[in-house]
């Protein structure tokens, strides 16, 4: 009887021990992945959404974002939270006829060029009107800008097609109601203003453009002032870039403008 109860204490013994051992490995194991977890892993993770987007790892937030560095502060950090929320940020292209509609058009070059540098993180809509602004003021094209509901608007003014039609003040009202109606449609939205191409030997729609100019100054709007990339407009040498008529831009003239607009909105 004391041998046999010897033999069960050893046995308890030797269960003891094993169990222990059993449950110092499974602590030690939960406590290491534990560990693991809130260290080198998290870690990890955490780098990979400082420089790239939730839904698209392949997508680097921090080169995108150096692209961004000529916009307007304002659509830089627009553009970044896009990113950060996985949604496509809107740039729209309006204006007269001038953007053109064609393949070559600086509107569509530089369409693709956007599209393509920003790896399908933004989304270009094109708006062409062949009106003046207060035709489009008073025929409520407005609202088909709106609609679109842009982070980032680059507006052609129609100051070309106002050439004779509309004075300058006006002009001016008709773009304050512009900006005013995409402000409304969102409130972090940026507005960059251009003029249309230059013509041959103009009187007076050079002081339209010192004017657009001036208005953008006054109003704190970014301008860009792509006519500095085009031969003097007195120059016979400003034709080899204009259709005969001067009515557009022929395709080197297209080709000209969007070269400008590229080096802008994609900063290399």
């Amino acid at each position: 009887m004391k041998n046999v109860l010897i033999v069960l204490l050893a046995v308890a013994c030797v269960f003891l021990l094993v169990a222990g051992n059993l449950h110092w490995k499974e602590k030690t194991t939960v406590s290491s992945a534990k560990q693991d977890q809130n260290g080198t892993v998290s870690q990890d993770v955490n780098n990979e959404k400082e420089t790239t987007t939730p839904g698209n790892p392949d997508i680097d937030v921090e080169e995108l974002t150096k692209l961004t560095e000529s916009w307007p502060n304002d659509a830089r950090a627009q553009y970044s939270e896009a990113l950060e929320n996985n949604k496509p940020f809107t740039i729209l292209l309006a204006g007269s006829n001038a953007l053109g509609t064609e393949e070559n058009s600086w509107s569509s070059l530089l369409k693709k060029e956007l599209e393509t540098a920003f790896a399908g993180t933004v989304k270009v809509v094109v708006k062409t009107y062949d009106l003046t602004s207060s035709q489009f003021i008073a025929g409520e094209k407005l609202g088909e800008l709106t609609k679109v509901k842009p982070d980032m608007t680059l507006l052609e003014p129609f100051i070309l097609k106002d050439n004779g039609m509309v004075t300058i003040e006006d002009s001016e009202k008709n773009i304050t109601s512009i900006a005013a109606g995409l402000l409304e449609e969102n409130s972090n939205h940026s507005l960059i203003l251009q003029p249309s191409f230059p013509i041959y030997q103009a009187t007076y729609y050079p002081l339209q453009v010192e004017a657009l100019e001036d208005y953008a100054n006054r109003n704190s709007i970014d301008y860009l002032d792509h006519w500095s990339s085009w031969p003097d407009p007195d120059s016979e040498e400003i034709k080899q870039y204009l259709t005969e008529d001067q009515e557009s831009p022929n395709e080197a003239g297209h080709k000209l403008w969007a070269d400008y607009l590229v080096n802008y909105f994609i900063a290399k």
